[in-house]
């Protein structure tokens, strides 16, 4: 009896590895994926977080590449800003058929982030509909993309963002949620690190990723009743987001160091991650000065804690994760390492500046002490970090020859815009079966292929 019982559930477990990622890293994603699903849960229409939430944990746990493209049709289908379905579907159609390429890699992220990034000037909603879903998406998607070459992806991530700083800078509109595209960048890393045999490098990479799809994940759990609650993601001391850039930083000069050819490359990605730091400002400018009204004390309470307790918090939980990428159990609590010897000290710091000014303020005595103080400088933050917007509300001027190149090339994109005349519907209420009929084009294709 014992036999015919080991027997079943072992030719379960096969069953489940066979449809499915069990890995660590893929575990963890999805474990981030319910609670960022919270965002999308509207009055009265509760259905479509469920089928985000299941949309989304078939796309990081599916092992088939035809369950991945519809899921991710589902997904883009629930947004109304979403990319065109002229880009969209060719993409994902062709992501079955060569699964896990580079260029198709390249070619998804848009689908995913287009609402986010490509966005029209006047639009109020920052960072999409589903920042925090589509952010733990695109990590999945390079992570299950090994065959990928990361030196392409990092051209890839890079022109993308050149593109979109220059498409705002000369059509003078305010650029989308840069920060969203740094998870994947540090998931390259990884990616890359573990493929040179740089252990080391990778955890710290992969630390990053976590702790800011962490942040992503929080803001969009908390952040419709705390909104001050994206002041995390600022790459300022003593915040969360500070650790997100220095790690990334060092695991990317790390590469630069230890593998051949990426000397200039590594340099290149600690650029890029600078770069979207800085958008990071522009974005929690932007929410901060939008934001009418008085900072109660829990965002303070929640952003005091958090400074002080989700680094360790985060790598605490998802230590199994990091000795599975690295082969060492780590729980950075009083410092952190970048991989070369370097030390991060901030939570020390922290911890016992935290103490000290309890011990000597006693703020309790002071009723609304820090609430008022919070209330002052927020509005004030606001005002301060939405200052580089400013070099997004005019064109620049150009020369002749520059101008008629810029006419031309939106006289092009004009046309192709008129290649998609007919306005689709709403897409949201029949999607499900609309790419169950596309799988099954694709299944028919691959039937021929074989």
């Amino acid at each position: 009896m014992r036999s015919v019982f080991t027997s079943c559930s072992d030719r379960a477990l096969h069953i489940f590895d066979s449809l499915f990622h069990v890995d660590p890293v893929s575990l963890c994603l999805a474990f981030l994926v319910v609670p960022a699903c919270v965002q999308a849960i509207q009055p009265g229409r509760a259905g479509r977080a469920a089928v985000l939430c299941v949309a989304a944990l078939a796309t990081v746990l599916g092992l088939s590449p035809a369950v991945q493209a519809v899921a991710l049709g589902v997904i883009a289908a629930q947004d109304r800003e979403a990319c065109p379905a002229v880009w969209s579907v060719p993409a994902l159609l062709l992501s079955v058929l060569f699964p896990a390429q580079t260029f198709l890699v390249l070619a998804v992220l848009p689908v995913l982030f287009w609402s986010a990034l490509v966005r029209q000037p006047d639009e109020e909603k920052e960072g999409g509909a589903f920042p925090a879903v589509m952010g733990i998406l695109g990590v999945s998607l390079v992570w299950h993309a090994p065959v990928s070459v990361p030196a392409e992806l990092v051209a890839g991530l890079g022109a993308a963002v050149i593109a979109l700083l220059g498409r705002s800078v000369l059509g003078a509109c305010r650029p989308g949620d840069l920060g969203l595209l740094r998870p994947v960048l540090l998931m390259v890393l990884v990616v890359a690190a573990q493929a040179e045999g740089l252990a080391v490098c990778a955890r710290i990479a992969l630390e990053a990723t976590l702790l800011d799809l962490s942040l992503l994940v929080l803001t969009a759990v908390l952040g419709r009743v705390f909104p001050a609650l994206s002041v995390l993601r600022l790459p300022f001391p003593p915040l969360p987001g500070l650790v997100v850039l220095w790690l990334g930083i060092h695991a990317a000069l790390g590469m630069a160091a230890g593998v051949e050819g990426w000397s200039v490359l590594g340099v290149v990605v600690a650029l890029l991650l600078g770069l979207l730091s800085l958008s990071d400002i522009l974005i929690v400018g932007r929410v901060l000065r939008a934001w009418q009204g008085t900072v109660p004390g829990t965002s303070v309470l929640f952003i005091g804690a958090a400074s002080l307790l989700l680094p360790a918090l985060v790598f605490g939980m998802a230590s199994p994760v990091l000795h599975f990428i690295s082969g060492e159990w780590v729980w950075p609590v009083w410092r952190m390492g970048g991989g070369d010897g370097a030390s991060l000290r901030l939570p020390a710091f922290v911890l016992t500046g935290a103490i000290l000014w309890c011990v000597l303020v006693r703020p309790w005595r002071v009723v609304g002490g820090i609430v008022q103080a919070a209330s002052t400088l927020l509005p004030a933050l606001g005002n301060l970090l939405s200052v580089g917007d400013g070099l997004f509300e005019e064109a620049p001027s150009l020369g002749w020859k520059m101008r008629s190149v810029i006419v031309a090339g939106r006289r092009r994109l004009r046309v192709l815009r008129n290649v998609k005349a007919p306005v689709l519907p709403d897409l949201r209420q029949g999607a499900v079966g609309l790419w169950l009929v596309l799988l099954g084009l694709v299944l028919a294709v691959l039937g021929v292929m074989a």
